[in-house]
């Protein structure tokens, strides 16, 4: 979670599984920063705090899915060392596609 002036305006959700047997892979379900707040870093933030936590865990990918249209977070992440693993037709509710993004760890 992300403060400002003891307001909230950031959060992150995210997981660690077990992917294969002795290997760990983790998941960043959600982000979302207030529209107020974006563009000072703070999506970036919390997702590399995120990241070197599940690194402090042993993980060795992190994978997340995005929505095609979503350039935003396609910056942020490619940023971050994210790459385009495949193309998800129809993910969303809405019939949007979505990829999916991978990062290498190990």
């Amino acid at each position: 979670m992300a403060k400002v002036e003891g307001e909230i305006v950031g959060a992150i959700v995210c997981k660690l599984d077990e992917h294969k047997k002795g290997s760990y892979r983790g998941y960043i379900a959600m982000l979302a920063v207030d529209k107020n707040h974006r563009r000072k870093k703070i999506g970036s933030s919390l997702v590399q705090k995120a990241i070197q936590t599940m690194i402090d865990h042993k993980c060795e990918e992190v994978v997340l899915e995005t929505e095609i249209t979503n350039q935003a977070a396609l910056n942020l992440y490619q940023q971050l060392g994210f790459v385009r693993d495949k193309r998800l037709l129809k993910y969303y509710l809405n019939g949007v596609d979505a990829f999916r993004l991978k990062l290498w760890l190990k």
